[in-house]
């Protein structure tokens, strides 16, 4: 007899996980969920009746591991798959915790079924890989024009009717689902969405795979068994944005070493941005010792080990300590962290995961500082990022460690093309031409940009946290901070079109005449 295997993921996506089964089972067959409650509905509903479960993420923040306990403990379903969008080792550690099989990183970087992706080594080269991990070019595997569709008793599906459409236990599941598929393509898409949750579920085996049978489980409709997950679990569930919710790109600057102004620099561009009319959230991710807080002018931070207290486990007292755990500093620019208590640092793991994730939703973009040894928090955000910024500057060796955190960042999964190499304090001494080449040599990237030295000035103002002052100025500094900021908003794709017409505006009142007089014409003489 076929094997049974629950599967969640997107459509898209199928056609990958079902080739990743096929490898482990070639007998399997497959029955689709189309939402994490859903899973856990038809896994209980199913009973002994499945060999193994397979859970895709497309982002490495989207909180699986409730699914997966609930499916190796609750369930004892021996074999858990889970394929990540994103090389995370944080996140696959808590995927192994919580007791997944195996964890396949799939996304930018290119796997081998068999790699072992937790070893630190990275994205393979392309000549040592596979096809790419691509719906376009991933065959499907095992499948054969002579196969049947699956037969499946009654009892055996689920414990009450009203999660999926009933299954003649004589006919196939094709024929079975053949009348609500033709009555679902006859509705309207609203008319089509609101029948499934009357009806509980949305048509049986419409995949073009006779072996799949896909179910849309209401999200109202969770009682019975479903209910052993725990509201917190739920709650974290909630918090996985929805696939049309545009996301605000994250910013990391990371360094090989301290002291390069990597700090200074990130805070700059917040302040910037936020001036730009941007909704700019800061989280300083040097948890320990960290004090970007003292840059933007705070005398005493907001602990943000709040996150970790066990009173946030539900969805509203985890969004009510980010709102306690942040500081405004000036309008639009919004900052989080560090710990109030170095030793808190570890807790803060999956909180700051899930900060990053609600500020993606919240904010226009986010900035994030971090320190020169990175622990899960730091190798978390940096893994999702959007550009991650290698900030360099004089010194010996200073070449050498920026090409180590750049190589870091690669085997966790940054491509290259989303990193730029920063070279600070341009200009200074110890900070020439030489210097900067050789950084800009070392780091390798297509691209970098350079950051003027300010001088004693920025360094005094910043001394006092008036970095505001320092951007207002017209230096080197700042006027370098500003050029770069609003040339990698609009790269990200950031919402300017209100600082677009305000910088039109000011255009046009400047060209309605000169702002001095100079003897231009013959025989004009200024008045004494």
């Amino acid at each position: 007899m076929a094997s049974m295997w629950l599967v969640f993921c997107p459509p898209s996506k199928m056609e990958l996980v079902r080739s990743e089964i096929r490898a482990c089972d070639p007998s399997a067959r497959f029955v689709r969920v189309g939402d994490k409650e859903g899973a856990v509905q038809a896994a209980d509903g199913f009973a002994d009746g499945l060999a193994g479960a397979a859970l895709y993420a497309s982002d490495a923040g989207a909180l699986l591991e409730p699914v997966v306990s609930h499916l190796t403990r609750e369930c004892d379903i021996e074999t858990v798959l889970v394929i990540v969008e994103q090389l995370d080792p944080g996140c696959i550690a808590r995927l192994f915790a919580a007791g997944a099989t195996e964890v396949i990183a799939a996304g930018d970087s290119e796997f081998q079924r068999g790699s072992d992706a937790c070893t630190g080594e990275g994205p393979l080269p392309a000549s040592a890989t596979e096809s790419p991990a691509d719906d376009s070019v991933i065959a499907s595997c095992g499948e054969t024009s002579g196969e049947r569709p699956i037969s499946v008793p009654g009892p055996a599906i689920l414990p009450t009717p009203q999660h999926a459409v009933p299954i003649d236990t004589k006919g196939t599941v094709g024929e079975a689902s053949s009348s609500v598929a033709s009555a679902s393509r006859e509705m309207p898409p609203t008319a089509r969405a609101q029948g499934a949750h009357a009806a509980g579920a949305a048509p049986l085996g419409s995949g073009t795979d006779p072996d799949d049978i896909t179910m849309q489980f209401g999200r109202p409709a969770c009682n019975g068994a479903a209910a052993a997950v725990s509201d917190s679990a739920r709650a974290s569930m909630d918090t996985v944005p929805e696939d049309d919710v545009p996301l605000a790109p994250v910013v990391v600057a990371i360094s090989g070493r301290g002291g390069c102004g990597k700090t200074t620099v990130l805070a700059a561009m917040a302040w910037w941005a936020a001036r730009m009319g941007m909704r700019a959230a800061v989280v300083d991710l040097d948890l320990m010792f960290g004090d970007l807080y003292r840059l933007v002018g705070i005398e005493q931070p907001a602990d943000l080990a709040r996150l970790a207290s066990d009173e946030t486990d539900a969805l509203d007292a985890f969004e009510e300590a980010v709102e306690v755990s942040a500081m405004r500093i000036a309008p639009g620019l919004t900052l989080w962290g560090p710990c109030g208590l170095p030793e808190h640092a570890e807790l803060l793991a999956a909180p700051v995961e899930q900060l990053v994730s609600v500020l993606r939703r919240e904010a226009d973009v986010v900035f994030a500082d971090t320190s020169v040894f990175w622990g899960d928090a730091v190798a978390s955000t940096v893994s999702r990022c959007d550009r991650c910024l290698i900030v360099g500057s004089g010194g010996p060796f200073a070449d050498v460690s920026s090409a180590r955190a750049v190589a870091l960042a690669a085997r966790i999964g940054v491509p290259k093309t989303r990193m730029t190499g920063l070279f600070n304090r341009f200009g200074a001494v110890g900070c020439d031409e030489e210097h900067a080449m050789r950084f800009e040599m070392a780091v390798a990237l297509r691209s970098h940009v350079r950051i003027a030295d300010g001088g004693p000035s920025v360094s005094e103002l910043v001394a006092f946290g008036r970095l505001g002052d320092v951007m207002d100025d017209s230096g080197a500094f700042a006027r370098d901070i500003r050029s770069f900021t609003e040339g990698l908003l609009r790269e990200l794709g950031c919402p300017l079109e209100a600082w677009d017409e305000r910088q039109r505006a000011m255009g046009g009142r400047n060209q309605g005449g000169s702002r001095i007089r100079l003897p231009w014409k013959h025989g004009e003489v200024r008045a004494q």
